[in-house]
């Protein structure tokens, strides 16, 4: 069986040089398994562009055509798609222990019909400020932070004549935007970044291979509004620099849930360069990993694991708001946000080199066997670092994992449709000097957690 030939309907906006390639491939077929096959395929690249609401395709009788001859191995092939609402809004506000965040998106998809999407984001974030100068830690007013993104993207398509039969990705997109930032880092670092930038990014995704992003962002940024208190590491970096800097992400995502999982397995790299221009240079490497493993009967284990390292230029210093910090209820639980590593005063300063580790067992709670809750043990630990370039690789290894800070606990972790959060016991094990303990209950609410 050959295909005669193919029809869309439903289609109002969408440019036929967008489904075109993806639909191709369905001319291939020679017989019914591979007309099948191909047309499902055919459905599941057009919902993956994110501009159709449903896809569903029929076979038919084949057309005559002009001459009104007719093959009887000949089959037309009728994909029917209903395209998605055009415009889209929302709002909403989350809660932690750190900050109340409110935020509103809106998005404009298929904006020229050759599936685009311009959104813009907005978020502002009140976080209770602390006094630091005082013995005791109080609460005396108001911080705040912003963020502001706005997002072009396009799928990059192959035009019809360069198109390789199943070779067609559409998940290949190229992002074009332009964020401004505010961040209070006044709970440990004593003062505010302000970052504007732009970004140009590329994407592409394989559920087998992984997902690959290569993206070139240059970003004017500003350490401002110190405290009264803020420590000399602080005051130094305190100012304006330009970041011009090449990256590279990788991730590979088998878990059936990222949120909390039962089992499967994660993977994700990140390589920066920073250097093309500006006054910010270094090379900077992070990985982190995941495997999670049903024990059967509602329990699941979960190991995790992540490092990283970043490396000045010769002749160039790691600044503050460059560096790696650690602690907090989403990676070593049982310190302070940033509590772990060196601190000058009460600042955290970061450190160049880190990692971190931890077990998790949860399980069933009575009752609630069905529900989307359940109880958490964990151990977990890690070390942060400042290295010297001319310090040997032997010695700097020592430095980075003699001193584990380590702590345990129990508690409970609450799945929800975007986000998980836990509310823990927390016993700190071991600790440097240097880190701030959090012994005691902690709540922390975000999407990836050590």
């Amino acid at each position: 069986m050959r295909v005669n030939s193919i029809r869309l309907e439903g289609i109002e906006h969408t440019k036929r040089s967008v489904v075109e390639p993806l639909v191709r491939p369905i001319l291939e077929s020679q017989n019914l398994g591979d007309v099948l096959s191909e047309s499902r395929e055919a459905c599941h690249r057009i919902s993956r562009l994110g501009v159709f609401r449903t896809v569903g395709v029929t076979l038919d009788t084949a057309d005559p055509g002009l001459y009104g001859l007719v093959d009887d191995e000949a089959v037309d092939v009728v994909l029917n798609v209903t395209e998605a609402p055009r415009f889209y809004a929302r709002t909403g506000a989350d809660f932690s222990n750190y900050d109340t965040t409110t935020n509103i998106t809106t998005r404009i998809s298929n904006v020229l019909g050759g599936g685009e999407v311009l959104e813009a984001n907005a978020s502002y974030a009140v976080q209770p400020g602390i006094a630091l100068n005082e013995p005791s830690t109080s609460f005396n007013n108001n911080e705040t932070g912003s963020y502001f993104q706005l997002l072009l993207s396009k799928p990059i398509l192959p035009k019809p004549v360069f198109q390789r039969p199943n070779h067609v990705d559409p998940d290949a997109r190229a992002e074009f935007a332009a964020y401004s930032t505010n961040r209070n880092m006044s709970l440990h670092q004593s003062h505010e970044e302000e970052t504007k930038g732009l970004s140009a990014r590329y994407k592409t995704a394989d559920i087998f291979r992984g997902t690959h992003e290569l993206a070139y962002d240059v970003a004017w940024r500003r350490v401002h509004s110190l405290a009264q208190s803020a420590s000399w590491s602080v005051r130094q970096d305190a100012g304006h620099t330009l970041k011009s800097a090449i990256s590279h992400t990788y991730a590979k995502d088998h878990r059936d849930d990222p949120m909390l999982p039962t089992t499967g397995s994660y993977i994700r790299t990140r390589e920066e360069l920073a250097g093309l221009g500006g006054d910010v240079k270094f090379m900077k490497g992070e990985a982190e990993g995941q495997w999670v493993r049903s024990l059967g009967n509602g329990f699941i284990f979960t190991t995790s694991a992540r490092g990283g390292l970043v490396v000045p230029f010769t002749g160039h210093r790691m600044r503050i708001n460059d560096r790696f910090t650690l602690g907090g209820p989403n990676t070593v639980r049982g310190f302070r946000q940033s509590g772990i590593g060196p601190m000058d005063k009460k600042d955290a300063i970061g450190g160049d080199a880190y990692w971190a580790a931890g077990l998790s067992l949860f399980t069933p709670l009575p009752y609630l066997r069905d529900k989307p809750i359940k109880g958490h043990v964990f151990l977990n630990g890690g070390s942060l670092a400042q290295v010297n370039t001319a310090t040997p690789p032997a010695e700097t290894a020592r430095i980075v994992f003699a001193t584990p800070s380590v702590s345990a606990g129990l508690g409970l972790a609450v799945r929800f449709s975007i986000l998980r959060l836990e509310l823990n016991y927390c016993l700190p094990v071991t600790a440097t000097r240097s880190d701030v303990l959090k012994p005691g209950f902690q709540f922390g609410i975000g999407v990836a957690y050590l």
